[in-house]
């Protein structure tokens, strides 16, 4: 959606959801005031009034999605894990889809309640690090024992085996790409280090967040009042959902800077805090799999920067600072390749702080 949308342009797709009630009683939708929202690079989302969020989805993401978030965020919440709530269209449906293509309107839309607190881009304090993994560890236990089939699934999301084939197969049939010499040293080391990582572990499946950054907790001081966007929650294993949000966490520098640090003081808080809330239920195996999950997800995540290096791909960049989608995409492999071998250097400590 383009920025020049205004609160009017949206009274179409608000007047199909139902009233709300913005604390002085029921209201039209299109009668609270709109703002789009910065930061997100993936959904088109907008401030309705104080107590809501209007969102337009990313095509990556099929409706039913909402459909799984309306089915387990009751179960969070009844935990005392405070998440949106979607509210309902007329038609009874947690969202509405716009199908008419020549539409402005064109999409799957939906309007959640606004959470209080505010966010943050990364932790300065350890103890920051340990509220957060007290959250995630509440989050994971109020979900253990829910059977829930997932509509929306996205195959293959965290299938590292895959994304080391996907670069190594970018690498032999575009050699001729303006960035391929840069691309390509740190796509022989990162291939080498994928080579003797060894198997990948067979784990429980647990129902998981599936993209824990610092952005997606809301904050009130040091504490961790919320969790938010949650259209990847799936099935999937604790070193996969943990591993991403370490990685994320314990990197004191942003995504894309040149000279990334993991900081294993952060690390043994985040999992003191996360073992302290997850309770007993989280087996001897997923706890040894966590440190080398971070390191895996490292390794996946440049080996998938570095493929849309090539590629063009991705579908979000910083056009003030990076000429390209390929440029930001380098930065960005280079970072977590880099992070990667911190973390590979840590990896004995950051084993001890999972011992027990």
């Amino acid at each position: 959606m383009a920025h020049r949308d205004t609160a009017s342009d949206l009274h179409a797709v608000l007047d199909t959801f139902a009233d709300l009630d913005d604390g002085s009683g029921p209201v039209a939708a299109r009668s609270l005031p709109v703002e789009r929202l910065a930061g997100g690079l993936i959904n088109d989302t907008y401030a309705l009034g104080r107590g809501f969020v209007v969102q337009r989805l990313h095509r990556i993401f099929l409706p039913e999605v909402n459909l799984d978030i309306a089915a387990l965020v009751p179960h969070l919440r009844a935990a005392g894990v405070p998440v949106p709530t979607l509210l309902r269209a007329r038609d009874g449906k947690p969202y509405v889809h716009v199908d008419d293509v020549h539409s402005p309107h064109h999409g799957t839309w939906r309007i959640l309640t606004r959470l209080p607190g505010a966010t943050r881009d990364r932790l300065d304090h350890p103890r920051q690090a340990e509220a957060a993994g007290a959250m995630v560890g509440r989050f994971h236990a109020a979900l253990l024992s829910v059977a829930h089939r997932f509509a929306f699934v996205r195959p293959g999301a965290h299938d590292t085996p895959a994304h080391m084939a996907s670069l190594a197969h970018a690498m032999a049939q575009l050699r001729g790409h303006r960035l391929w010499p840069a691309v390509a040293p740190l796509a022989d080391e990162l291939l080498a280090r994928w080579a003797v990582f060894g198997p990948v572990p067979d784990l429980p499946a647990r129902i998981i967040h599936g993209d824990l950054k610092v952005s997606n907790l809301l904050w009130d001081g040091d504490a961790v009042c919320g969790v938010i966007d949650l259209d990847t929650m799936a099935h999937s294993s604790l070193d996969i959902e943990l591993g991403d949000a370490l990685r994320s966490w314990c990197n004191a520098t942003a995504e894309d800077a040149p000279e990334p640090s993991f900081d294993a003081a952060v690390f043994a808080a985040a999992m003191g805090g996360y073992l302290g809330a997850a309770g007993t239920w989280i087996t001897r195996a997923e706890r040894h799999a966590i440190a080398r999950g971070t390191l895996r997800i490292c390794l996946e995540l440049s080996a998938r920067f570095l493929g849309d290096a090539l590629r063009e791909s991705y579908f979000g960049w910083d056009a003030r600072r990076f000429a390209s989608r390929g440029d930001h995409n380098l930065a960005r492999g280079r970072n977590q390749l880099a992070l990667a071998r911190t973390v590979a250097e840590q990896m004995p400590a950051l084993q001890t702080c999972l011992e027990g």
